[in-house]
């Protein structure tokens, strides 16, 4: 059966705080807008915190707050076992409530929206942001054999018990027909960039320039959260190095780092203090989404120093618009998009990153180079493409039999 004219009606569940500015929480906000600009509608389950996208067609459908609990961390928590626990309670009294055409899942609520699919004979798309039983790795605290084996298990089960899988890039892909030989999957990569469903009001360039005091420096830019696997070492590595080699020679610089909790950013300003690297990195702190596109706009290179992980990072493809040269670490999370021809990529070392931050500061015919061929493969990124395969994805879970 195909999509019915004017749209199905679809419940989601993202166990994820929408919207705060980090990775998945993007992700799921930018599948909603494409169903709902495709005239569908969405209600979403999710946790009581984070702000309300305005999106028309979404219908938001938080949990209670913990007590004492103000927000969640990226990666597995008590928290979220209860905030989890809540979500199963208000997906079913949503489904008791009103006749869905379509379950969508995200993350971790994957598994139990595949059952209440199968009992209920509603079709399930599981929305796969990342390998849980790899992701879970990156959390010292739970990389044991027991609970790496647990996560996946958890994802394999997930994957038979959907109808249609989406996944975020070439590695997740492979995983599935690996998994799930024949099942249908898509690739559908966030190519949108555009933060159309916040309503902030944003600086200059000429505004943040002076606020950071570099009028006349160039700055390196570093956008995300400030977890292990970032590599944000490597970052304090990289100043380090520039800072030994450049000795008060070439151009002056600045590196801002923008994102993360509170606590992971007062103790990353103490460790830059310790280093002695406060005239040269300036962590900034977390800023709403549209300012972080005037930072974009602001600097002169952009940063991504991840260490770990085989997802492709979202911030990748609004990088690659730019028109800014990125400099990036020598991980297939990276090289899934970037190359030698279209960055610099450097091993995942602050000596070697460094290196590579002296080069793109040292020679503006490479800044140039490389910005230029990011951004002319990224005419490939459209919001078209990426709102065709969305509703490829609704025509294929609506076409399996017994669909409504």
């Amino acid at each position: 059966m195909s999509t019915p004219r004017g749209g199905i009606h679809i419940l989601m569940a993202a166990p994820q705080p929408i919207f705060e500015p980090r990775g998945t929480p993007f992700s799921v906000v930018y599948r909603i807008r494409a169903l709902c600009k495709a005239g569908h509608r969405v209600d979403l389950v999710t946790y009581p915190y984070g702000r309300d996208p305005q999106i028309a067609g979404l219908r938001m459908m938080r949990v209670p707050k913990l007590p004492g609990v103000s927000g969640v961390k990226i990666g597995p928590s008590v928290p979220k076992l209860f905030l989890d626990a809540m979500m199963a309670i208000w997906l079913l009294v949503a489904l008791c409530r009103r006749r869905y055409d379509c379950i969508w899942s995200h993350e971790e609520m994957g598994l139990f929206c595949g059952v209440v699919s199968r009992v209920l004979g509603i079709p399930h798309v599981y929305d796969m942001h990342s390998d849980l039983g790899q992701q879970i790795t990156n959390f010292k605290k739970y990389n044991l054999k027991p609970i790496v084996g647990v996560f996946r298990a958890w994802e394999q089960l997930t994957l038979r018990m959907s109808d249609v899988v989406l996944t975020i890039c070439d590695d997740l892909l492979d995983t599935v027909r690996r998994v799930t030989p024949g099942k249908r999957v898509m690739l559908a990569e966030n190519y949108c960039t555009e933060v159309d469903f916040l309503d902030d009001a944003v600086p200059s360039v000429e505004a943040l320039r002076k606020k950071h005091d570099v009028e006349e420096a160039l700055v390196a830019l570093y956008i995300g959260s400030l977890e292990s696997y970032q590599g944000i070492e490597i970052l304090t590595g990289a100043a380090q190095e520039l800072l030994t080699r450049m000795n008060g020679d070439g151009p002056g610089w600045k590196m801002l780092i923008v994102g993360g909790r509170a606590a992971q950013v007062e103790g990353l300003r103490a460790e830059v203090s310790r280093l002695g690297l406060e005239k040269v990195v300036e962590v900034v702190g977390s800023v709403s989404p549209p300012v972080v596109d005037a930072y974009v706009r602001m600097c002169d290179v952009l940063l991504s120093a991840r260490s770990k992980g085989t997802n492709v990072p979202l911030k990748l493809y609004s990088y690659m618009k730019s028109g800014k040269p990125i400099l990036a670490t020598n991980i297939y999370s990276h090289t899934q998009l970037l190359s030698e021809t279209n960055s610099v990529l450097a091993e995942p070392v602050g000596a070697a990153f460094g290196d590579g931050l002296r080069r793109l500061l040292t020679d503006a015919g490479l800044r140039a180079r490389v910005a230029g061929q990011a951004a002319r493969e990224a005419e490939a990124f459209s919001n078209e493409v990426f709102e065709r395969n969305i509703a490829t994805a609704v025509d294929w879970v609506m076409s399996r039999p017994g669909a409504a």
